[in-house]
Formats: structure tokens, C-alpha cells, sequence
């Protein structure tokens, strides 16, 4: 899939409301565990990298909310959403991905 066809999917994700626009709380990054792309709806596989998004409970939810993306869709859905809420990344000391902050950086 090209990266427009990507962004396309990734727009309609936030638009119906299948993953939030705003910054995750926490993310992950590994090996995929066979869970399906919110973004693209095929499995991130085991050869592959997925990052896990957790997001806190958005109103009436009653637990945080965890998503498994690949690399690219997760790229598409950072260039989609409002510039302001963007994701920088923090590695924990064993080098893996850790929390998130939120990028507050005008561009």
C-alpha cells in the first residue's frame, strides 16, 4: 500500500472514531503479535514491528483502550493528526519504546 492510500485509511480511522486523534498516554514497539491494524485491518505478523498504543478512558469508557498498528500506518496517522498532539517517542533504559510525551512545538 502507498503512502496516500495509507494516509486515506488513516484519516478515516479518526474520522469514524476507531483510534483517537490526540497523543497516546503510552506506546509500545516489538515484534507483532498477529493483532489486527486498526488503520489497515490486516495482521501485524510476527516478522514484522508493531508499535501498541494505550489510550486513556475518553468518556464513558471504563478502561484504557490499547491498539496494534504497523510502523507505516502508525507514520500515516502521526502526519494526520493536528500537528500540535504529535508523539515523541521516550526509550526506556533497555532501549525499548516507553511512555510517549506530547510534542508541543509549533511548526
Amino acid at each position: 500500500m502507498d503512502e496516500s492510500e495509507l494516509r486515506a485509511k488513516a484519516r478515516e480511522a479518526i474520522r469514524s472514531r476507531r483510534l483517537p486523534n490526540r497523543a497516546p498516554e503510552r506506546m509500545w514497539g516489538g515484534p507483532g503479535v498477529g493483532a489486527s491494524c486498526v488503520i489497515c485491518d490486516t495482521p501485524v505478523k510476527r516478522d514484522e514491528v508493531e508499535f501498541e498504543l494505550e489510550f486513556a478512558p475518553d468518556g464513558g469508557d471504563p478502561g484504557p483502550r490499547n491498539y496494534h498498528v504497523h510502523v507505516r500506518c502508525f507514520a500515516a496517522w502521526e502526519f494526520e493528526r493536528p500537528v500540535n498532539s504529535r508523539v515523541v517517542p521516550v526509550l526506556s533504559n533497555d532501549g525499548t519504546m516507553a511512555d510517549c510525551e506530547r510534542d508541543t512545538i509549533s511548526r
